[in-house]
């Protein structure tokens, strides 16, 4: 069997750690079990790209080969200083808090704004530490998955 890895949020996993079971593959229901604990989940997607909903959060997971996230460390680790980063909607839904503004700085992993999507609200978070450059939504509006919410540089 190849070594690979689970990419859950920034958490890696590894198999030994956790494993998923389906409860019913055909609507994408499965539990995560690992830790003395059963995780209920939605997972939707193919290939090395994946998304689970997990309480309530849509999460992006990438499943890759030892290799693949060797290669996708060496690509982070070129373009992390390398300019403005964008960041945008991973879920369709309503703004309903910018807590940032032009000019503040944030830390990686510091709140940004609120999306409510399907009466659950999910925090968006800075992917690194960097300035606001740029804000493109406000409270009360709606967006669509991948649109732009702002830019850190």
């Amino acid at each position: 069997m190849s070594e690979f890895e689970v990419r859950i949020g920034d958490e890696i996993a590894t198999p030994g750690d956790w494993r998923l079971e389906w409860d019913d593959p055909d609507h994408g229901l499965a539990r995560l079990l690992g830790d003395g604990r059963a995780v209920p989940v939605i997972v939707e997607g193919s290939g090395s790209e994946w998304f689970v909903t997990l309480h309530g959060r849509r999460i992006p997971v990438s499943v890759r080969t030892w290799r693949e996230r060797l290669m996708a460390e060496a690509e982070r680790a070129a373009t992390v200083h390398s300019g403005p980063v964008a960041v945008k909607a991973t879920l369709p839904g309503l703004v309903v808090a910018v807590v940032v503004a032009v000019g503040d700085e944030v830390e990686e992993g510091a709140p940004l704004l609120t999306i409510e999507a399907m009466k659950m609200q999910n925090e968006v978070r800075a992917p690194r530490a960097g300035r606001v450059i740029e804000v493109s939504v406000a409270s009360g509006v709606a967006v669509a998955t991948g649109a732009a919410l702002l830019k850190l540089e």
